[in-house]
C-alpha cells in the first residue's frame, strides 16, 4: 500500500516504517530503494555536497522495521568495532595457517616424488653418513 508524504511524494507504506525505524537509530539514515542496484540500503546522509552512502543492503524486498534495526545494530562498527575487527584478524589467521598447510603438504608431496623418481633410476637425493669410531665420519658408496 502506498502512502503520500508531503516532500517525498507516493511511499510504500512497508519503506516508510522502516525508514521511520532506522531513522529512529540514528538521524542520519534512511531506508529506501536503490535506484542503480534496484534493492534496498539502508543510506548514511554525508556532509554536502557528497550524495548520501548506501551502507546496508537488504535486497529486493523491503525486511520488516526490526529485521532491518537488528541487522543495522549488528553491524554498528561504533558498537562493536573491536569485535568485528577481531574477527576479521582471526578469520585472517585461520585462513594464513590452512595456506601454510596446504603448502608444507605440497613441498612434501613434492619431495617424496622426487626422491620416489631417482631412487627408480638408481640414485639416492640423500646423503647418508655413518661414523666410524677408528677414523671419525664416513660417507656411505650410494
Amino acid at each position: 500500500m502506498k502512502i503520500y508524504i508531503p516532500g517525498r511524494g507516493s511511499v510504500d507504506s512497508d519503506v516508510y516504517k522502516v525508514d521511520k525505524a532506522v531513522n529512529q537509530y540514528n538521524e542520519r539514515l534512511s531506508f529506501r530503494l536503490n535506484e542503480d542496484t534496484g534493492d534496498y540500503c539502508i543510506y548514511m546522509r554525508m556532509p554536502r555536497p557528497e550524495p548520501d552512502l548506501p551502507i546496508l543492503g537488504f535486497g529486493v524486498s523491503v525486511p520488516h522495521p526490526d529485521v532491518a534495526c537488528k541487522k543495522l545494530w549488528e553491524s554498528d562498527t561504533m558498537i562493536h568495532g573491536e569485535k568485528i575487527l577481531d574477527d576479521i584478524l582471526k578469520s585472517q589467521a585461520e585462513h594464513k595457517k590452512r595456506l601454510q598447510y596446504d603448502a608444507d603438504q605440497a613441498s612434501s608431496d613434492s619431495s617424496e616424488r622426487v626422491e620416489k623418481f631417482l631412487r627408480g633410476k638408481g640414485l639416492s637425493p640423500v646423503v647418508k653418513v655413518f661414523t666410524n669410531d677408528k677414523k671419525g665420519v664416513v660417507k656411505s658408496d650410494d
